[in-house]
């Protein structure tokens, strides 16, 4: 080393200062790498400490609401326990809660003041401690010792379904306990106090019963002064109808006729007002029968035939040959209201004619029935369609004063809506006259025959309304109407108007009146004619058949008046029967084993056997003889659905109420005589 130069020693220098240089920056870089790496940590910490320190501090401000918003719903849940509290209180039934222990929870001071324990008695008091307090306080009412009344409410409270209870206070209040447990098995008592509605409930039942004691009164004093109206009625108005038919003076002709129109109008009157009480009370029993319906608009149409007081007017029936004529329903009802409205349009019509057309359809169960009855008379304005169904009500309009109570409609309508049908005023055909429509459901009693199987037939033109109708009816029936010359049979109606001509050469059946009818007609039959009548009369005419002849029936009359036995025996001596008297009940019953009658007429208020002891005698006469009893009809002054369901029960036939009509009698008669023959 002494023997190194200076250069050397000068290099060896240098490059130690290189060398350390070098390490200094090798230093320099690792402490710079250290230090940044130093500054990127602490920016991470401080990044990681603002975020944790901003998520801390959310998470404070969420806390503070959340326990803003509990504080917020406790004091709502408080406001509505109040509330709730405050409501029960002010209710003026009881309530209470008790838990699964059957221990109160709450409850009212109503339903404590019910168990007059108000202040003794609180929440965690049992169902037993109330009961028991009760019971010895005298709080209800109670059945039985006072134990034996808590046990049966403690055992009521164990059943799987409380049903509610009634007791009564010692103040005489009526309280209803409606019970129910909650699915958690808690218990919720209702009292509810029961008191002013059982007042009311009394109170309306004490106004219903007195309300039903006016009207039974008000029935009976109506049924009982229709009775005496009715008796005395009988002899006016047949004895006036004998002298209206006789030869007498015009003047004496007038006073017979008003006097059997005046007894005619206070018999309306009468059967009117008890009527319309009737419906007005609920009264009106709807029986079902079965019945044949053409046949009673035949009946209805034969009985206006007097309203019409020989004016030019035509009752003309249509009804569908292919339809069944048997259905169930109430018959009276039916006639009732069609006689009424027949009545209003023959009334009403001074020329030209009135149409009865039913119309039947099936309907699911029975058969639907739509009658109208349809006039050429003045009509009826459209604003007054519905107004003349009220009670008293006419039309002025175009129509003549017509006399009446204006009850029929009124009677007619609520009949017709107790039988599940309406009644109307409709539309009139081609815009003349009026037209009434009553739809009316009935049971089918028969079923929908075939249609007729007939050759052509011929109806003359000339034979107005009549023939126009029949053409349709059978028509509509799938019958061939065709001309004479081309027909098998004629059929010609003889109605108003001038006679038709007879076809020459063709079997014709005539209907119409025998004093219309030429007698070189083989076949003759009265208008209207039914159906079943009309065609098995066309297809014997058809086969050449004979016509056979009437029998001469025998009448046995039985009336304890002698009035009304000479004005029955002068009513039906100009129709030809063979009539017997008999002035009671026992007096007809030998008379009836003497011979017997093919009808009896039988009064049925008379001394010593009445009517329905001789009727009863008469069947048991029959059944000795294993025969069969003749048709009897009733005469009673008497009225009502009783009388008349007492009169089916028996066994008559039918019933005439005095004073006896002679068109509705002669109608009876002749269905009753068929009947029997049958």
């Amino acid at each position: 080393m002494d023997g190194a130069t200076l250069e050397d020693r000068y290099t060896l220098e240098r490059r130690k200062r290189l060398a350390a240089e070098r390490t200094l920056e090798r230093t320099r870089t690792e402490l710079s790498r250290a230090y940044r790496a130093l500054v990127a940590n602490a920016d991470r910490l401080s990044l990681r400490y603002l975020s944790e320190r901003e998520a801390n501090l959310r998470l404070t401000d969420r806390q503070r609401a959340i326990l803003a918003q509990r504080k917020e719903a406790a004091e709502k849940a408080d406001r509505a326990r109040r509330r709730l509290w405050h409501a029960l209180e002010a209710m003026r039934d009881g309530f209470a809660l008790f838990d699964t222990n059957a221990r109160l929870v709450a409850a009212n001071s109503v339903y404590l003041g019910l168990f007059d324990v108000a202040s003794e008695i609180g929440p965690g008091a049992s169902a037993e401690e109330l009961f028991r307090v009760a019971a010895e306080e005298g709080a209800f009412e109670l059945d039985g010792e006072p134990d034996e009344w808590v046990e049966a409410q403690l055992a009521r409270w164990k059943a799987d379904r409380i049903g509610s209870q009634i007791l009564r206070t010692y103040d005489g209040r009526t309280i209803r306990f409606q019970d129910h447990r909650a699915p958690d098995g808690d218990l919720v008592s209702l009292a509810i106090d029961l008191t002013e509605e059982q007042a009311r409930e009394d109170s309306l039942a004490a106004a219903r019963d007195a309300a039903e004691a006016t009207a039974r009164a008000k029935q009976a004093f109506l049924a009982r002064m229709s009775h005496e109206m009715r008796t005395p009625m009988n002899g006016i108005l047949g004895l006036s109808e004998m002298l209206v038919e006789r030869d007498l003076d015009p003047e004496a002709q007038t006073f017979a006729r008003t006097i059997r129109d005046s007894a005619e109008a206070l018999l309306t009157i009468v059967g009117d007002t008890l009527d319309v009480s009737q419906l007005e009370a609920g009264r009106v029993e709807i029986r079902e029968e079965t019945f044949d319906l053409e046949a009673l608009l035949i009946d209805c149409i034969r009985l206006s035939e007097a309203a019409r007081k020989g004016r030019p007017v035509e009752v003309v029936l249509d009804y569908p040959l292919d339809a069944p004529a048997r259905v169930a329903g109430d018959a009276g009802r039916i006639r009732q209201i069609v006689m009424n409205l027949l009545g209003n349009a023959t009334k009403f019509t001074e020329a030209g004619h009135v149409l009865v057309r039913a119309v039947l359809s099936r309907v699911e169960g029975g058969v639907r029935v739509v009658i109208d009855v349809i006039d050429t008379g003045p009509g009826i304005p459209e604003g007054q369609r519905e107004t003349i169904f009220e009670a008293f009500a006419q039309v002025d309009a175009g129509r003549p004063q017509a006399e009446g109570t204006g009850l029929g409609l009124t009677i007619s309508r609520g009949l017709a809506e107790r039988m599940g049908g309406t009644l109307i005023a409709t539309d009139p055909e081609e815009g003349a006259g009026s037209r009434f429509r009553l739809s009316i459901p009935f049971r089918q009693a028969q079923d929908w025959p075939a249609r007729p199987d007939l050759p052509a037939l011929a109806v003359p033109p000339d034979t107005g309304v009549q023939g126009d109708v029949l053409a349709r009816r059978l028509a509509a029936a799938g019958v061939s109407v065709a001309r004479a010359r081309e027909a098998a049979v004629a059929v010609v109606p003889f109605g108003e108007g001038a006679a038709p001509q007879l076809p020459e050469g063709v079997p014709t059946v005539a209907l119409g009146p025998s004093d219309r009818v030429p007698e070189s007609v083989g076949w003759r039959l009265d208008l209207p004619v039914a159906g079943a009548e009309l065609l098995a009369a066309l297809r014997a005419v058809q086969a050449g058949g004979p016509v056979e002849g009437d029998v001469r029936p025998r009448i046995l009359i039985v009336d304890d008046n002698a009035t009304n036995r000479f004005l029955l025996e002068r009513m039906l001596s100009p129709q030809g029967y063979a009539m017997e008297l008999a002035e009671d009940g026992s007096t007809a019953v030998a008379a009836y084993r003497n011979r017997r009658p093919d009808l009896v007429l039988m009064d049925i208020s008379m001394p010593g056997m009445d009517g329905f002891e001789a009727l009863a005698a008469i069947r048991a006469l029959e059944e000795e003889r294993g025969g069969t009893a003749a048709p009897v009809i009733a005469l009673t002054a008497h009225s009502g659905a009783e009388i008349e369901a007492r009169l089916g029960e028996a066994g008559f036939a039918s019933h005439q109420k005095k004073p006896v009509r002679k068109a509705e009698l002669l109608a009876a008669m002749a269905d009753a005589l068929g009947a029997g023959r049958g």
